[in-house]
C-alpha cells in the first residue's frame, strides 16, 4: 500500500481530532495528555491551530490511500529569540501501520518542511523514556538527548520519565 505525507489541510482537522484521539486512547502510557481530559473538549487546541493555518504551527499526516494514519506537529517558538527553534508534537502512527517506516518518514517529510522555514535552525521534542523505540526512532533522524526528567508525568501512583531531545539543522542536512 502506497503511503503520501503531506501538511494537513484546515479541512483535515475533525481527521486530526480522530487520530489524536485514538492516539490517546490506544497508547496512554506515551503522552502526557489523557483522552478523557481531550475527549470531552468541543476543539482540541492543535485541532483549532489546523484550521486557522498559522504558518509556524503545523502538522503533516501520513495517509493510506484517502485515511488518515499518522501525524506529527511542528510548533515555532513565538517569542524574538525563539523564532530559531521549534518543537515536534504529538508524533503517532496507527498501530496497524507500524513496522513499514511510516513514522520515520513522515519524521523526515515534516523535518523537511520546518527547516525550510527562513532562520529555524534547531528543533527538540520529548518522549517517554521507557518508549525505547520512538527514542531509537528519533536517534536514527539524528535526535540526541540532553537530558531525562524522572517522574515527569504522573497518574495515579505511578510515574513516567520525560527524555528531552534536540536536532540541530546542521546534523540534520549531514544524515540525509
Amino acid at each position: 500500500m502506497e503511503i503520501t505525507y503531506r501538511k494537513l489541510k484546515p479541512s483535515e482537522s475533525v481527521d486530526f481530532r480522530r487520530v489524536r484521539l485514538e492516539c490517546l486512547r490506544k497508547s496512554p502510557d506515551q503522552f502526557g495528555t489523557l483522552y478523557e481530559d481531550e475527549a470531552v473538549k468541543t476543539k482540541l487546541y492543535f485541532e483549532e491551530l489546523i484550521e486557522k493555518n498559522i504558518p509556524d504551527v503545523f502538522f503533516y499526516g501520513a495517509f493510506a490511500a484517502d485515511q488518515l494514519v499518522g501525524i506529527a506537529g511542528f510548533v515555532r517558538g513565538d517569542r524574538t529569540k525563539t523564532r530559531h527553534r521549534g518543537e515536534i508534537v504529538s508524533m503517532y502512527v496507527d498501530p496497524d501501520f507500524r513496522g513499514a517506516r511510516i513514522g520515520e518518514n513522515l519524521l523526515r517529510a515534516l523535518l523537511g518542511a520546518v527547516f525550510e522555514l527562513e532562520g529555524v535552525e534547531q528543533v527538540h521534542l520529548t518522549a517517554v523514556a521507557e518508549n525505547g523505540a520512538a527514542v531509537g526512532l528519533y536517534e536514527r533522524i539524528g535526535f540526541e538527548s540532553f537530558g531525562v526528567q524522572k517522574n515527569y508525568f504522573k497518574s495515579g501512583d505511578r510515574y513516567w520519565d520525560q527524555n528531552f531531545m534536540q536536532l540541530m539543522k546542521e546534523n540534520y542536512a549531514e544524515k540525509c
